[in-house]
C-alpha cells in the first residue's frame, strides 16, 4: 500500500498560487495537524499552521510519525494545489537513531531536524536499549539536505529519547511553526534543565526559570546569564542559527543545548 502513497518525491519547478476560492473549497474538509492527498496523486503531506503542506519523503519518515494511513484525508487537487509545499518532514525526534548511506557515523534525531552525532556505543545502549543497532535506518544521500548537524552528543544526560518524543508529539511543534517563545526549567543535578535539549526558529525568545532551591547558571560560549537566584529567569533571543551548548557554571553535570533553525 505504501508504494502506492509514496512513489518517488518530485517536486514541480512552479505552484499555484493560493487563491481565496481554492482555499475554501478544500480547507472545509481539514484541519491544521491533518494529514492530505489528492484524489488522483499518491503523495501525502502534513497540513500546518502556517498554511503550508509538508511533504514525507519515504515510508520510513512517515511511521516514525504514524502508524497506518487511517487517517489520510483525500482533497480536491485544485485544493491541493493552492497550499504551498514547506519542505520536506524529518524523522521524529527521539524515535529512532540514523546514519546516512555514505557516512559511517551513527546520529540522534533532535527536534527540528538536528542531527548529533552518538560517540560511543555504550552512550547508544544507555539510549536505546542493548538492541541499539535494530533503531537505526539509512537516510539516502539525497534526503541528507533535511537535516543539519548539531553538536555531538558527550554524555547520555544530553538525550533522553523518550523525553524528546513527549515534547514533540506533532510535526507542527517538530518544525516550531508557531512557538514565539521558548521556555526552560532549572532544577537540580538529576532534574536538570527541562528540556535539556530544545530547537527554535531564529528570532525566538528562550527563558530559563529557576525552579531549584539553590542558585544556577545559564552560560555558552561568549553568552551567560550570572547567577540566577530561585525563583528568577534569565531570557535570550537567539538571532542566528546553529547549535548551542550551555552549561551551568556551579554544577558540572547540568548541560543543555539550544538548535536555533533558519
Amino acid at each position: 500500500m505504501f508504494k502506492r502513497l509514496f512513489p518517488a518525491l518530485v517536486l514541480t519547478a512552479s505552484l499555484l498560487a493560493p487563491t481565496a476560492s481554492a482555499l475554501a473549497a478544500g480547507q472545509s474538509a481539514f484541519n491544521v495537524g491533518d494529514l492530505i492527498k489528492s484524489p488522483s496523486g499518491s503523495a501525502v503531506y502534513y497540513f500546518a499552521s502556517n498554511g503550508k503542506r509538508y511533504v514525507f519523503p519515504n515510508e520510513k519518515t512517515y511511521f516514525t510519525w504514524y502508524g497506518d494511513f487511517s487517517n489520510v484525508k483525500t482533497i480536491p487537487l485544485r485544493s491541493l494545489s493552492a497550499i504551498p509545499i514547506g519542505g520536506n518532514v524529518t524523522y521524529r525526534p527521539g524515535r529512532k537513531m540514523v546514519k546516512i548511506t555514505t557516512d559511517p557515523r551513527v546520529y540522534v534525531v533532535d527536534q527540528g531536524g538536528v542531527l548529533r552525532h552518538v560517540a560511543t556505543q555504550e552512550l547508544a545502549e544507555t539510549m536505546y536499549s542493548i538492541s541499539w543497532k535494530n533503531q537505526i535506518d539509512d537516510i539516502p544521500d539525497g534526503f541528507f539536505t533535511n537535516y543539519r548537524v548539531g553538536t555531538q552528543i558527550q554524555s547520555s544526560r544530553d538525550f533522553t529519547p523518550a523525553d524528546v518524543m513527549t515534547q514533540t508529539t506533532n510535526i507542527g511543534q517538530d518544525k516550531q511553526l508557531s512557538a514565539e517563545m521558548a521556555n526552560i526549567s532549572i532544577g537540580d543535578e538529576d532534574t536538570n534543565y527541562t528540556p535539556s535539549t530544545i530547537s527554535i526558529k531564529k528570532g525566538v525568545s528562550v527563558t530559563w526559570t529557576n525552579n531549584d532551591t539553590m542558585d544556577h547558571t545559564v552560560t555558552g560560549s561568549g553568552w551567560q546569564s550570572g547567577a540566577i537566584a530561585p525563583g528568577k529567569s534569565y531570557t535570550r533571543t537567539f538571532s542566528s542559527t546553529g547549535s548551542f551548548d550551555y552549561h551551568c557554571d556551579y554544577h558540572s553535570l547540568m548541560q543543555g543545548t539550544v538548535n536555533v533553525l533558519p
